[in-house]
């Protein structure tokens, strides 16, 4: 029920791109994925197995993990969630399951480094994913942005200057000189 009041309310709205053109000079442009990205996402090879996903996900503080090819291109992103979701029965099928099983009728939406943060955020809604693998321009995995991310820079979290990024002021707001 809250999906449909929220794809309501979007519909009424009339979105538009901002025209960067007619920006006056010290207007705040929104940042790139690169720019709030983790550069070091977890990730894990495609034929591994399910249990070792799972162990990935406890061993770290990561939320997701990136499944990559050999070329280090994403497949896909998994949580605990789909994991936890695919678990096979038995005290082994976990050992046995690879992880890219889990990605088979998925779609693989992905980020460009230079796609800015409403750019990305379109990209979360249309695929229903709260994580998107950040790629160069082959194709290759640089990276991962989260709806954390974006929360972050929205409240101008601590978060961002953290990771050496400065705390955001509204936007639209003149940038400090």
């Amino acid at each position: 029920m809250t999906n449909a009041v929220v794809d309501r309310v979007l519909s009424t709205l009339e979105w538009h791109q901002p025209d960067v053109t007619n920006a006056g000079p010290g207007i705040r442009r929104l940042p790139t994925a690169a720019q709030v990205m983790s550069r070091a996402p977890g990730t894990i090879d495609s034929q591994a197995s399910l249990f070792s996903a799972w162990g990935l996900l406890h061993g770290e503080h990561d939320r997701h993990l990136v499944v990559i090819d050999s070329g280090v291109r994403p497949i896909g992103v998994l949580d605990e969630r789909d994991i936890a979701l695919q678990w096979p029965p038995g005290p082994l099928g976990a050992h046995h399951v690879p992880v890219h099983t889990l990605l088979r009728f998925r779609t693989r939406p992905r980020a460009r480094a230079d796609d800015d943060l409403a750019q990305v955020a379109a990209t979360m809604l249309r695929s229903r994913e709260d994580a998107l693998p950040v790629v160069d321009e082959d194709g290759r995995l640089i990276g991962l942005v989260t709806i954390w991310h974006l929360l972050e820079f929205l409240a101008g979290a601590p978060g961002c200057a953290r990771q050496g990024r400065p705390e955001s002021a509204p936007l639209g707001s003149p940038e400090p000189d």
